[in-house]
């Protein structure tokens, strides 16, 4: 089997995260792959991890739209069509899943939405509404449809998109991190040897909401605060930092764990963010905002607390942790066991096969 997974950019983040364990593990499953990507933005860093894998470099194909690039991506991803061959075109995001829609072929398509875009305050009622206009066209032209997660599937279809058995959620599979010494990450960082340490790992943009950390960590004086990624806000965020929170730019997700006490999630929309699931496989409890199918993955009162997108409310459920330790050391293992179990690359790269058989059956019929 052959497939040629299409997306616009592969930055750092939990989209190529889940990309890259897929690829690497199909391979491992003797599927032929080819990834096509574009171009990171200037204020977004690229996954390096797209160099280990097989991967065909489209120049013009970004995320933001441009008729002219995008004319030229379009042309360029068929040439690759013609090429590679594919028995099955997999699209992740809008703007690959459009690109590659809009041509006729008679090879399946299978698109995943890592997320959607009904809630993210960057798209406005407008915006929207042309989205969902569009994907429901692009729909009777999809042969399924993968959400990560299955709220982000129930609103999809909610808004008209697609029929129910078009979609199927496959949660995110991921390798259990390999946690390091935790004071020589403090030491790293300048961090002391005894605070409690609350971490959020995330892009820096207004979805994620990291003017909310700034809030909290000011309302929480003794605990300490650290903020790892990057993006168009961090440099904003940065001036109005309190003395208890480090912004230290992007670093490996086994070092944030591993001198983390808490987790700390404070988006206005989510798919499934794998960074909580990491944080969760490491044993670390998390505090996050119900949004998304964040609650597929956060337990309530189990693995962790759901709040709403509220400083206040966030910063109650924080301190509710920190006065019950023993609650918060049970959450921890808690949180990894179910994390363990229910998020594996086997389990992800196992459900996709099953999508790309039911669907070549379908042509093969």
């Amino acid at each position: 089997m052959k497939v040629l997974h299409v997306i616009a950019r592969f930055n750092v983040g939990g989209t190529a995260t889940y990309l890259y364990n897929l690829l690497d593990e199909l391979e491992n499953k003797g599927i032929e792959t080819l990834l096509a990507t574009g171009q990171v933005p200037s204020n977004e860093k690229e996954d390096l991890r797209v160099l280990k894998l097989r991967c065909f470099r489209v120049e013009k194909l970004s995320r933001a739209i441009s008729p002219v690039n995008d004319f030229i991506a379009f042309r360029k991803i068929n040439s690759i069509i013609r090429e590679f061959k594919p028995d099955i075109i997999h699209s992740h995001t809008f703007k690959a899943g459009l690109l590659i829609r809009l041509r006729k072929q008679s090879t399946p398509i299978v698109h995943t939405f890592h997320g959607h875009h009904l809630y993210d305050p960057e798209f406005g009622r407008t915006s929207s509404s042309i989205f969902n206009l569009v994907e429901r066209i692009l729909a009777k032209r999809t042969s399924k449809f993968i959400t990560i997660g299955k709220r982000v599937g129930q609103d999809l279809f909610a808004q008209g998109i697609g029929n129910s058995s078009q979609f199927i959620s496959i949660p995110p599979g991921i390798k259990k991190l390999e946690l390091l010494e935790p004071e020589l990450i403090k030491e790293k960082f300048s961090i002391d040897k005894c605070a409690f340490v609350v971490v959020w790992l995330g892009r820096f943009t207004q979805v994620k909401r990291p003017d909310l950390v700034v809030e909290i960590a000011k309302k929480l004086p003794n605990l300490f605060f650290v903020m790892a990624g990057d993006g168009e806000l961090r440099e904003r965020i940065s001036f109005g930092a309190p003395q208890n929170l480090r912004i230290v730019g992007v670093q490996s997700a086994a070092e944030m764990w591993s001198i983390a006490n808490l987790a700390l999630l404070t988006s206005d929309s989510e798919g499934m963010p794998l960074s909580i699931i990491e944080a969760q496989m490491s044993g670390v409890p998390v505090v996050a905002t119900n949004v998304g199918s964040v609650s597929e993955i956060v337990e309530d009162g189990v693995t962790g607390i759901l709040s709403e997108v509220d400083g206040d409310q966030i910063t109650s459920k924080i301190v509710e942790l920190l006065e019950n330790r023993t609650k918060l050391e049970e959450m921890s293992k808690a949180a990894e066991a179910r994390a363990g179990s229910l998020f594996t690359r086997e389990a992800m790269v196992e459900k996709h096969l099953k999508v790309y058989q039911e669907v070549l059956g379908r042509v093969t019929k």
